[in-house]
């Protein structure tokens, strides 16, 4: 699923135990829960992915018409996520910027870099998925499994 959920669970606990500081600490805290958001999501689609893409080819192999309705209708659905992904990291930006301006701890200082950082990859991540998405949806288009 990525090495990149284990190296932040490394270092929220290198941070945590090493560092001692309210501003670690709070650091630490959120890197745990991108960790924990990374491994979830990214293990869901990693674990699931070879499986399915099989599973895709032998359906349009057997039954093309199946195939157009369901994968078309799947990856439209995906599709339109990203924009209610990137509402969900524009609210971590703004609570990083609430808890910075209005909270003033150095824990909850440290807990809003960790969700700027959330917000940071998973705009990143989210890119480029959607960017394949596209490129997904067009290679539909263009063999007739999806209106143009």
């Amino acid at each position: 699923p990525g090495r990149w959920p284990l190296a932040i669970r490394i270092g929220a606990i290198v941070l945590w135990f090493v560092a001692r500081e309210p501003f670690a600490r709070g650091l630490a805290m959120a890197l745990l829960i991108v960790a924990g958001l990374g491994l979830s999501v990214g293990g869901t689609v990693y674990f699931r992915s070879a499986a399915q893409s099989q599973q895709l080819i032998e359906q349009q192999r057997v039954n093309p018409a199946q195939f157009a309705a369901e994968e078309g209708l799947r990856v439209q659905q995906v599709s339109g996520s990203f924009a209610q992904y990137r509402s969900g990291y524009a609210v971590a930006v703004l609570l990083a910027l609430f808890f910075v301006f209005v909270m003033g701890k150095p824990s909850q200082h440290g807990f809003a870099v960790g969700l700027l950082l959330l917000a940071a990859l998973g705009l990143t991540i989210d890119f480029f998925a959607e960017r394949r998405a596209e490129q997904y949806l067009q290679a539909l288009q263009a063999v007739g499994a999806l209106p143009g």
